[in-house]
């Protein structure tokens, strides 16, 4: 029995998954999860991660997070962007982005299909310079694939989105 390959990307991702959650309690829901308007999103993570890291949320609760986290900020930064470039690459080539968001009173999955994308040129771009900015050496998404054949499936992951994405300019 051939073993199967590890998925590489970031919705795959405990990081991923905790975003699309974000996303879906503070975004989605609002609007039946009919749409993902990409610069609400962008502003809805951000938001989220600079609460999330920020200093007063440390101090007030050192549980919440640890004060070396925040400079984490600019890798989770990052990955978000990368998660968004999938959604995006995922919605062009299928047609909808698939979710499955926990729901608390049913505590089981509930998958939605998300029909429109709001996806503006600057965002695009954007989207773009994330990937390029990721897909350089020694940034740390590719330096915590610490198998090389991971760090390879991983650039060739960022290339397919660049390729897809890049269409859309």
């Amino acid at each position: 029995m051939a073993a199967t390959a590890r998925v590489i990307s970031v919705k795959g991702t405990a990081f991923g998954q905790d975003m699309l959650e974000v996303l879906a309690e503070r975004q989605l829901e609002k609007v039946s999860f009919c749409e993902l308007d990409i610069s609400k999103s962008i502003l809805t993570l951000k938001d989220h991660l600079v609460n999330r890291l920020s200093h007063d949320n440390w101090r007030a609760d050192p549980g919440l997070c640890q004060p070396e986290l925040r400079y984490l900020y600019p890798i989770y930064f990052d990955s978000v962007r990368v998660l968004l470039a999938e959604c995006v690459a995922e919605f062009f080539q299928t047609g909808g982005i698939y979710m499955a968001v926990l729901d608390p009173y049913r505590m089981e999955y509930v998958e939605h299909e998300i029909r429109v994308l709001i996806l503006r040129p600057e965002e695009v771009s954007s989207l773009l310079r994330a990937l390029r900015k990721v897909h350089a050496p020694g940034h740390d998404l590719i330096a915590r694939w610490k198998n090389q054949a991971d760090q390879e499936r991983w650039l060739e992951h960022l290339q397919t989105l660049q390729q897809a994405i890049s269409k859309l300019q």
